[in-house]
């Protein structure tokens, strides 16, 4: 049974991961917004270096999977761009790397990660192509004894400024999903390989994300993920659970961002001369964000303890938080917009800024209509007839 008490290597981690993201993160958040995209890039390459040297990039790629989400909680709640940019490199390019790479490839790549000097990326989803792997287009052909890659993919996190990426391609449709995908380590510079400018997105404008293109994009044997071809598909549904549960945290800790902001805004804000914060539906609003934000961490490490002890159900329940709150932190944005009210609405403020980040959660990796189907199909095939 899960002991809910954090250890006591996990509540000082919680208590300096958080003083260090409200020092050296938080300032940034809002600058994000307003700095054209290769100053932006910059920032965020800094924000990245400065997680290095305090030990968050080394803590997202150990085996201290709790302790993780609660480091995530804090920095989401300082800056979800720098969440995503620091997830996108760690937990999409590093856990990979850890769980499925050669000795070689983990040796090469990992420190690098680790330090902040390498920033990765996963380059799955494709224009026709986001949850349904079957549709994606682009293929790796063998070429002696390497490989050679054709296609684009789309709305990659960090692809601005990655120094490499793991594209995932067909080695073999006739294959099918599960034999037929595989995973391929892609440097920047490579020869074939095309990096587009930085799309403008509604929210999370720190987190750059562009197309990159690739035509005859020719990569020696070493670049295949665990050397192994047809892995891809195995290697995809892994690293996807660590990223809902790094997404369950990031949608509490923004939710928290929210609260807090709401409710120094409640106490400051009067009204018929005293604070709105004592007018019962404002209070109420208050007390529903502080119950979804309590809940939402309960299930996300629950999840995270359940990935730790590999129980079976680790998949469905991670599900379960990412679902529950993805949806609650867009119910908390917009309680918190309600009580800021006009204030809010106005473009610049930190609400507003939230408001749109936190759309995000319930549509990435995979959409909260996805996660309610494969919570369903679990609880069917647990209880269907004999």
């Amino acid at each position: 049974m899960m002991n809910y008490e954090l250890t006591a290597e996990q509540k000082n981690t919680k208590k300096v991961i958080g003083a260090f993201c409200q020092e050296a993160i938080a300032p940034t958040a809002a600058l994000f917004e307003q700095n054209p995209k290769d100053k932006v890039a910059e920032m965020m390459k800094a924000n990245l270096r400065k997680l290095a040297g305090a030990g968050y990039l080394d803590l997202a790629l150990g085996d201290d999977i709790v302790g993780f989400t609660v480091a995530a909680e804090a920095l989401a709640k300082a800056c979800p761009s720098t969440f995503l940019a620091a997830m996108s490199s760690a937990t999409a390019y590093g856990t990979p790397l850890k769980m499925f790479g050669t000795p070689n490839q983990r040796s090469q790549y990992l420190p690098a990660v680790i330090k902040g000097d390498c920033i990765g990326g996963l380059a799955c989803a494709e224009s026709d192509a986001g949850s349904d792997l079957n549709g994606i287009k682009t293929v790796a052909e063998k070429k002696g004894d390497g490989w050679v890659l054709q296609g684009s993919k789309y709305l990659v996190t960090n692809a601005p400024i990655a120094d490499a990426l793991l594209v995932l391609a067909w080695t073999d449709r006739g294959a099918g999903l599960e034999k037929g995908l595989s995973f391929f380590i892609l440097k920047k510079g490579t020869r074939g390989a095309t990096v587009g400018q930085p799309l403008e997105t509604m929210g999370l404008r720190g987190a750059l994300i562009s197309e990159v293109a690739l035509e005859n994009c020719e990569l020696g044997a070493d670049a295949l993920l665990g050397g192994e071809a047809g892995r891809g598909y195995e290697q995809f549904v892994k690293v996807s659970e660590r990223i809902k549960l790094a997404l369950a945290a990031m949608s509490v800790g923004l939710g928290v961002a929210c609260m807090e902001d709401a409710t120094k805004y409640a106490k400051t804000r009067t009204a018929f001369a005293k604070p709105i914060g004592l007018f019962e539906g404002v209070g109420a609003k208050l007390a529903i964000m502080f119950t979804y934000n309590d809940l939402g961490r309960m299930m996300t490490n629950r999840a995270a303890w359940a990935m730790e002890q590999q129980d079976p159900d680790a998949p469905v329940l991670v599900s379960c938080a990412k679902l529950f709150t993805s949806e609650a932190v867009n119910e908390i944005a917009d309680l918190a917009m309600q009580i800021h009210a006009g204030h809010g609405y106005v473009k610049g403020t930190t609400v507003e800024r939230l408001y749109r980040d936190a759309r995000y959660a319930v549509i990435a990796h995979g959409t909260s209509e996805m996660q309610r189907a494969f919570i369903a199909r679990d609880s069917l095939d647990k209880f269907k007839a004999a």
